[in-house]
This record gives structure tokens, sequence and C-alpha cells, in this order.
């Protein structure tokens, strides 16, 4: 699904519920689509109270399983007059890693993301691939010494992240990758382990992640389980992309391979919803549920040694498009975070 198609669906919605709130109340009753085993929902605008989003902003600070997800359609100026993705984020969305980039500053879509921080306490990172970083370091810094190098852009990154008021960084590490693996970080012998990767990490651990002292978030996804001990050590969290995963065994495998730097709490799981959008992922088998989609088994599968983090998916925009939007993901949370009754 195009952004263009987003922002087409999101102001179609929004125009079917304000007609239809006018229908009920001149006629004074209800209906149910034809054909149709549930009545639809109709969506007004909701007037939430300055309590709901303290509540809200104190609930994204707890302890609890993150909602992730990697949006795309987030890099444009934006408009109110056209909603676009920014627009349409769901409150409980903890971490949204923009995929389609940093919405430039100034725009309508950066004031939006400003005022989604304070205002629900969702938290925004800019992602690149460790390619991003090596093009930098050649770019400003082509005399340097890699390791100098590599510090510079570190300080780089940890700037503009700040200058675009972002919550930090993530980092796609897929060092076999074509565009990956002639870099400094890549690799085309299948071996990981690399000391500039560790350097990296280490690097923006100065400003950003848990050895910081700061908020900011420092995250890998991909091949986490490549990663020094050293470097998994400066992460916030490491994600994996589990995509089309049938069974709790595989996630448990996943986990198992970084088990010896990796709390579980650092460990959220995701599916891709820019192919399985539509049914909430994959046919999953949990011991418990039976076959249910996998993004709800994610959600409900731990590993053995404990909590895990969280979960998410990739492309989570595509999900706007169900009804009610983003179906499964609200599904997931629920299960993750029961609400309190």
């Amino acid at each position: 699904m195009t952004k263009t198609n987003i922002k087409k669906e999101i102001m179609n919605k929004r125009s079917l519920s304000t007609g239809l709130l006018a229908v009920l109340l001149i006629l004074g009753f209800s209906c149910t689509k034809q054909n149709m085993p549930e009545p639809n929902e109709v969506k007004p605008m909701l007037q939430r109270s300055e309590e709901y989003y303290a509540n809200l902003r104190a609930y994204k600070k707890s302890d609890h399983q993150m909602a992730f997800g990697w949006f795309g359609g987030t890099g444009g100026k934006g408009s109110p007059d056209v909603p676009g993705v920014l627009d349409a984020i769901p409150d409980s969305m903890d971490i949204v890693s923009l995929w389609g980039g940093q919405p430039p500053l100034g725009s309508y879509n950066h004031e939006l993301l400003k005022k989604t921080q304070e205002k629900k306490g969702t938290r925004f990172v800019m992602v690149w691939f460790f390619s991003g970083i090596a093009n930098l370091m050649q770019k400003n810094f082509p005399n340097l010494p890699v390791m100098d190098a590599i510090d510079n852009v570190a300080k780089s990154i940890a700037d503009t992240i700040n200058t675009y008021n972002l919550d930090g960084f993530d980092i796609d590490y897929e060092p076999s990758e074509a565009g990956e693996r002639n870099t400094v970080f890549g690799s085309s012998q299948g071996t990981y382990n690399n000391i500039y990767v560790t350097r990296a990490l280490k690097a923006l651990s100065k400003y950003l992640g848990p050895l910081s002292g700061t908020d900011k978030l420092l995250i890998v996804d991909g091949y986490y389980n490549y990663l020094s001990p050293e470097a998994g050590n400066c992460l916030s969290y490491a994600v994996t992309q589990a995509y089309g995963t049938g069974s709790p065994s595989s996630l448990q495998s996943r986990f198992n391979s970084a088990s010896a730097w990796l709390p579980t709490k650092k460990f959220i799981v995701t599916e891709n919803f820019e192919s399985f959008w539509k049914n909430g992922g994959v046919n999953y088998q949990d011991p418990v549920y039976g076959t249910i989609p996998s993004l709800l088994g994610m959600a409900y599968w731990q590993p053995t040694q404990g909590r895990k983090g969280g979960a998410g998916s990739y492309h989570a925009e595509y999900e706007y498009a169900l009804n009610p939007d983003y179906y499964y993901m609200r599904r997931a949370i629920q299960i993750m975070n029961p609400a309190v009754r």
C-alpha cells in the first residue's frame, strides 16, 4: 500500500465516520451492513481528556512489553488537509522506527511527531543500515583512520537525532546483503563478529542507549545474534525479523542465539506486514490457543528464560486499511499488556 493510498484511506474513513454519525443522529437508529458478521465500526473523532493522556504517558514509562513498528511513509512534509501515516498511529504504540525517514524540520509532520511524543509518550527513532554509517564516514571523514572516522560519525548521528528531536537510533545489521557486504561493517565470508561494528556501537553508546545516561534508545535489528557481548551490552533492544514464524520453538531458538549477553526484556520479535498484514501474519501453532495469526502468537510467546521485551511488525502502517484499523497490533498490545478492568 502506497503512502498516497494510506492518506486516501484515512480521509475516506474519517469522511465515512462523520457522514454516518450525522445520519444516525437524524434517524435515531443504527444499522449493520449486510453479509457482515459484526456491525461496521463508526469512528468518531475522539476527544481525549488530559487524564487519559497522563495515564497513557505513565503507561509508556512503566515496565511493560513494547509495541514496536517500522512505519513507512513518514518522511514527507505532511498536511492537516491530507492526513497521512503519522496522523493515524495507535496511541498505544511505544516505539516507531521511521522506515520512511524523518519528516523535515518545521513541517506539519515534524510538528505532529513532537506533539505525539509530548502528549502520548510515543518514541520515534531514526533507522539506517550500517552502510549508511559507512557512507557518512566516506563522505565526511575520508582521510581519517577507520576507528577515528567511526567515532566522529557516531557524534554526528547523535547530533542529528537531537536536532530532529528524535528518541534514538535503530540500526539494521544485515552484513551479507548486497549493499552491506563491501563496507567495513559487512561480510563476504560469513564472519560477523566485526571489530568495526563493535567500535560503532561502543561509540554510539556514549550518546544513546543504556550506557549513555540518557533516555535515548540504541537498537539493532537483523543479525543482532552475531554481535559480540561487548557490542550487545550497548543496546536498549535487539529486534529479530522473525518473518513468517509459525511456532514458539522458532522464536525461542532466535532468542537462544544471543542469550549469552541478551536479557529477555531487551528482545523484541516482529512479523512482516508488508507481506502478511491482511491476516495478522502466517498461521502460528500456539500450545494453548491453537492456530492463530503469528503476530498474536508472538504476543503470547515468552522466552523460557523470562519475559520478552515486546512485539511488532515491519511496515506496520499497512494495517491501517483493516476494519477496525491496526486490528492485529491492537490485539497484540492487549495480549502483552492487558488493560485493567
